[in-house]
């Protein structure tokens, strides 16, 4: 772009002619801007240019042009408005370098993904046995998986080993566990093909069991079975480096398990599960058996969760997304080389939404995904330009041009001296415990 096709632009472009001719009259109380009015001092002419010192102020028609100019590359918010700034202004050019980069379908497309929401956590159930949840943890090296299946009340976990995982051999290691402890009220499962398929589902109607199924590709809703499988695989990894028996070792892992007091609920699982507590090879005194309040361990509980929510919340950068059904959003893809964008370049659409899962819908309606929200980014495309505030001045502009700068200043004082000004808390200042027996004056 040439300073002399700006030139032209700018003798057609109605608010630059007025602001040229109130720099030649040197009266700006009907100019249509009040940002031009409070810069006055340090806007000029050249022939038809106006200049902001030494930066060209650019007409209404080109501006769009020239914040793609800026943006050639790809460089960030930062960037895009640095190269600008060094050569040409106009009211409100930051906002315009922000909702351009921020809609830029390119940069769009190869973005980091969504941070997480904040962590929901599970209710703690009313007794044992009435809420489970199941995994497959494998293959491994022998081709064998291992059938993980976790209490949500009292942390209490079984296995099986597997040489199969087809839906029939799953039916049938649950059958076995369920007559051992009875049929629970609800199970909790992946997408997995063992558990999504419609045998499982009539296996789990006939025992009148409700089923909730996680998000695909969001292991995080099933966390408590997949942080059980985390502490199983280093025992078997340990196994394995010592060439000792699988299962014989497993065992020895899960009665030390069993009879060692959880860290959140502060009880061992198996004194929630069955009111007792285990023998183990360690030796004891014959005592009357502990009787826990059932109170303080859901309070417990409850604290914990929290807690580590809190925590875990903090270092992902968790934050709300405002995805809402209909919205157009980008796909999280998977990578397949260095080059590979991170998102689906086809914008997708929501059609439903549940807490943290979205279904979103392909471009030619063919097919539906189920994803947790921080698989997608909401696709921002160009608006209509609204109201915005100009960063150089820290003047509110839009479609109210009448106004004055005089009323703009007197409301932000108005607005300033009605703010309550927010302190940091501050330790209670009190004389040391050993003056309470003194007067101190």
């Amino acid at each position: 772009m040439t300073a002399r096709e700006i030139e032209e632009a700018s003798a057609e472009d109605e608010e630059l002619t007025e602001v040229r001719r109130c720099i030649k009259t040197e009266n700006w109380n009907d100019c249509p801007n009040p940002v031009y009015r409070t810069l006055r001092n340090e806007l000029t002419t050249l022939g038809k240019l106006v200049l902001r010192g030494t930066r060209i102020v650019i007409p209404k028609s080109l501006r769009d042009r020239v914040v793609d100019i800026a943006h050639e590359g790809h460089q960030g918010i930062v960037k895009t408005k640095e190269s600008l700034r060094t050569k040409v202004w106009w009211s409100g050019m930051d906002k315009d370098a922000e909702r351009r980069v921020r809609s830029c379908y390119e940069c769009q497309i190869v973005s980091q993904p969504s941070v997480p929401e904040p962590m929901v956590r599970t209710d703690f159930p009313e007794a044992p046995w009435e809420a489970i949840t199941v995994d497959l943890l494998g293959p491994l090296l022998d081709g064998r998986s291992i059938l993980v299946v976790v209490d949500y009340y009292s942390r209490y976990f079984e296995t099986a080993i597997l040489r199969s995982t087809v839906t029939t051999k799953v039916i049938e290691v649950l059958e076995d566990i369920f007559a051992r402890y009875g049929l629970p009220k609800s199970l909790r499962a992946d997408n997995g093909p063992q558990f999504a398929g419609s045998e499982f589902k009539e296996f789990l109607d006939v025992n009148n069991i409700e089923l909730f199924q996680t998000i695909p590709l969001w292991p995080q809703a099933n966390g408590e079975v997949e942080r059980q499988n985390r502490t199983l695989l280093k025992t078997l990894k340990i196994a394995h480096a010592q060439k000792k028996d699988l299962k014989r070792e497993l065992n020895k892992f899960l009665i030390a398990y069993r009879s060692t007091s959880h860290q959140t609920t502060g009880a061992t699982p198996a004194e929630l599960m069955f009111k007792r507590k285990i023998r183990t090879k360690l030796p004891e005194l014959d005592s009357v058996p502990r009787k826990e309040l059932e109170e303080n361990i859901r309070d417990r509980d409850k604290f914990r969760k929290e807690k580590r929510k809190e925590y875990a919340d903090m270092k992902r950068c968790a934050k709300e997304y405002d995805v809402n059904v209909g919205d157009a959003v980008l796909l999280q893809q998977k990578k397949h080389d260095k080059l590979t964008p991170t998102h689906d370049p086809e914008p997708y659409k929501v059609v439903e939404k549940t807490g943290s899962q979205v279904v979103i819908q392909s471009p030619d309606g063919a097919k539906k995904y189920k994803r947790n929200v921080a698989h997608t980014k909401k696709f921002v495309t160009r608006e209509q330009p609204g109201e915005t505030t100009d960063t150089d001045t820290g003047i509110q502009t839009g479609t109210n041009t009448n106004s004055h700068t005089e009323d703009i200043i007197h409301e932000d004082t108005n607005k300033a001296e009605n703010t309550e000004i927010l302190r940091r808390s501050e330790r209670v200042r009190k004389a040391p415990d050993k003056f309470q027996d003194y007067v101190v004056e």
